[in-house]
Formats: structure tokens, C-alpha cells, sequence
């Protein structure tokens, strides 16, 4: 008998119908996971077949391992799916770069703790910031990018040569438009959901 400890119990059932080579099951792990890693592929030198080829790969091994037994998940199965696909992107990009090619090792040692499963998380906040961020306008950028480093309100108001009260005024719209605008980013949510 195979053991299995999940995070969650919808974790537990499209594990066990990978195990059981449920095609709906696999389908809606494709459905959960696939298209971050497909962005994080894109965003890192890669292609969406790149992605596609890495998150069939990390699925083969995340079988392998559950065949074993004693699988025990402490993130949830689409952070781990996206944390092994990274390794797995990273080490093709090593491999390219010093020209070697040798396939990645099993992942039976990949250890999916805390402290990489936030880091992940944190990357892609930072990422969906970043793109918000660089879609507003110049001014609300220069504004709030000042805000930021710890430049006085006064030195920001004669740099603009305005009033300390409109740049109060402005800072509050911009911030105010950065945050509907993440918020309203279908990621947002997706990460927001663990």
C-alpha cells in the first residue's frame, strides 16, 4: 500500500489520480500548475514547448515517486510542481551554457521545504509588482519610485516644482491605480489562493 500525506485534501485526490493514470486528474494538474510554469519559462530565456517539455518531466518523476510510496507533500502540489520544473529549467540552461547535456537526476532528492516554497512565491509577487509597476505612467513611476528610496516630500515637490499637496495628492493616485491594478491581475488571485 502506497502512503501519501498532502497539504490539502484536492492535493491528495490528483495525486492519487496521477497514480492511477486518471486522464481527468492529470488534465486538471496541467490545468493547476502548467500555466506558471509555462510564464516562469517564458520570463527565463525559454519557450512554451520548453515549459511543456519540463512540466511533462517533472509529472514522470512525481509518478516514479509516488510508486515508491511514502510520498510526503508539505507545499502544495502546484508549488511543487513549479519548484521542480524550475530546477529542471535551471539545470537545461546550465547544461546549454557549458555545453554539456547530460539529463537532470532522479528528483527523489528534491526537498521541497518552507523557506524555497516562499521564496518562489515571493518571485512571482515580485514579478506581477514589477510588470504593474512599469504600466503606469512615467510620472506616477518617478513619484512613487522617490516615495520608495526615502526622498522628502518637500525635495520631490521642487524636483516636479509643484506643491508638497499635489504630490500627496498624486502619490495616493498612483498608489491607489498600482494596487487596483494588481489586484485586479488574474495572478494576483492564483497567488492569492495559497
Amino acid at each position: 500500500m502506497i502512503e501519501m500525506r498532502t497539504t490539502s485534501d484536492l492535493d491528495t485526490a490528483l495525486l492519487k489520480g496521477l497514480l492511477q493514470s486518471n486522464p481527468k486528474d492529470i488534465h486538471r494538474i496541467y490545468d493547476l500548475a502548467l500555466p506558471s510554469v509555462i510564464h516562469w519559462v517564458l520570463e527565463n530565456s525559454g519557450s512554451e514547448e520548453d515549459a511543456r517539455d519540463v512540466f511533462q518531466e517533472a509529472l514522470t518523476a512525481l509518478f516514479k515517486r509516488l510508486k515508491q510510496g511514502n510520498f510526503n507533500l508539505t507545499c502544495t502540489l502546484k508549488s511543487y510542481l513549479r519548484i521542480i520544473c524550475r530546477n529542471l529549467w535551471l539545470t537545461r540552461l546550465r547544461n546549454q551554457v557549458s555545453k554539456e547535456a547530460p539529463l537532470p537526476k532522479e528528483l527523489e532528492n528534491i526537498q521541497v521545504d518552507r523557506p524555497m516554497e516562499q521564496m518562489l512565491e515571493r518571485s512571482e509577487k515580485e514579478q506581477l509588482y514589477y510588470t504593474h509597476f512599469d504600466a503606469l505612467g512615467e510620472k506616477c513611476k518617478q513619484i512613487l519610485q522617490w516615495f520608495f528610496d526615502k526622498t522628502p516630500l518637500k525635495e520631490i515637490a521642487k524636483r516636479l516644482d509643484t506643491s508638497e499637496g499635489y504630490i500627496k495628492k498624486r502619490k495616493f493616485q498612483c498608489k491607489k491605480q498600482l494596487i487596483e491594478a494588481i489586484q485586479s491581475d488574474a495572478k494576483f488571485k492564483e497567488l492569492s489562493a495559497f
